[in-house]
């Protein structure tokens, strides 16, 4: 058996131990490639362990995304009232211009503007000379002829003179007092009277003046009845009828609405303005502040359904057949614009009725409406 030497020993350690170290830099690549496999299993398990709450999460945030938002107005029962507008005037049936009866010139004018009268106060006088003559002439030959009847008379009952006699005196007499009774009464038209009790508005003519047989003299206004006077067209004349409601603005006394009531509806159409007449009074004290002829606007009530469906007339859209409007509707547990086709009937200031089609709390889409298609996807 051989020995080796202890230098050789301890040159084979030192071999051992040199063949034992390793490189740095190898070592050091190792590691950096332990460490990109590790962050790789780990990014693994993550998207697998949160896969199912990704996914949900994506869904909802691709829905959100996708949806259009909207607002809505939810179908409530209402009451629908239409309207008929026209242009009407203030009138009084106690509002008169009172004209002279008789030609002639004006010999007096006893009124002034502002004055109260009563019923049958002279408010002036037209020059009669002539007619008064006329009756100082009649009324001596009537006391002539009165005397004559008289004594005839007494002789006749005396039974002296003849029975013509008698008759003569008596029919003379009673023709020259009923011609005295003629002239009185044509005096009396000499004289302008007022109709009624009232104020007087205006004093046309002046003093000294000719004036004819109608022409106006005083204007006088009694303030009662006083009333609105509208013309219609005639294509509403089966649509109003007396006791319908109505609303009258005065634009002089303000934009306040009064109270109003039909009264009357002329049955005649007017030919050259194919209109016709209505009449209405003040349910109201403002009937007290109106004057004549002031400009009235009159809105008569010609449709009233206290229950109905109504929506702003800019939400109804229309296809080649049908009306219709767009509703929020469930579909999968999302909001979706949906279409759904109506009846319409009356509309008036910017408001239809909806008659079917819709009910109560439906969710009308009104805003956003105008880029929707049906079934597409809404947020509200």
């Amino acid at each position: 058996m051989k020995y080796l030497s202890s230098s050789a020993v301890l040159a084979l350690a030192l071999l051992a131990a040199c063949g034992q170290q390793k490189d740095p830099s190898a070592e050091l690549a190792e590691l950096k490639k332990e460490q990109a496999a590790t962050q790789a299993k780990i990014a693994e398990l993550e998207s697998k362990g949160g896969a199912k709450a990704g996914a949900e999460g994506g869904e909802a945030a691709a829905g959100n995304a996708n949806a259009v938002p909207v607002s809505i107005l939810k179908v409530a029962p209402e009451s629908f009232k239409s309207y008929l507008e026209v242009q009407g005037r203030a009138d009084f049936d106690q509002n008169a211009t009172v004209a002279a009866r008789s030609a002639g010139t004006l010999t007096s004018v006893r009124v002034r503007r502002g004055d109260r009268v009563s019923k049958g106060k002279v408010l002036a006088s037209i020059d009669a000379s002539v007619l008064e003559a006329s009756i100082a002439e009649l009324r001596t030959r009537m006391d002539l002829a009165r005397v004559i009847y008289e004594k005839q008379d007494r002789l006749w009952k005396q039974q002296i003179g003849t029975e013509i006699q008698y008759l003569q005196a008596k029919n003379n007499y009673e023709a020259l007092q009923r011609n005295l009774t003629t002239l009185n009464r044509q005096r009396e038209l000499y004289s302008v009277v007022a109709p009624f009790s009232g104020t007087v508005d205006d004093v046309l003519p002046k003093l000294g003046e000719t004036v004819a047989a109608g022409t106006p003299v005083v204007r006088l206004v009694s303030g009662q009845g006083a009333k609105i006077v509208a013309d219609v067209s005639e294509a509403y004349a089966s649509r109003i009828k007396a006791g319908d409601k109505a609303l009258v603005t005065i634009p002089d006394l303000g934009s306040e609405e009064l109270p109003a009531t039909v009264r009357v509806v002329s049955q005649t159409i007017n030919p050259t303005s194919r209109t016709f007449t209505v009449e209405l009074r003040l349910t109201g004290n403002g009937a007290a502040r109106l004057s004549p002829n002031m400009v009235a606007t009159v809105r008569v009530q010609n449709y009233d359904r206290p229950n109905a469906t109504v929506l702003p007339v800019d939400l109804v859209q229309r296809d080649e057949q049908n009306s219709y409007v767009l509703v929020v509707q469930e579909k999968n547990g999302k909001k979706v614009a949906a279409k759904r086709v109506i009846q319409v009937g009356n509309t008036y200031n910017g408001k239809v009725e909806v008659t079917s089609g819709l009910q109560t709390n439906d969710q009308v889409i009104s805003a956003g409406y105008q880029n929707l298609n049906e079934g597409q996807a809404v947020s509200i």
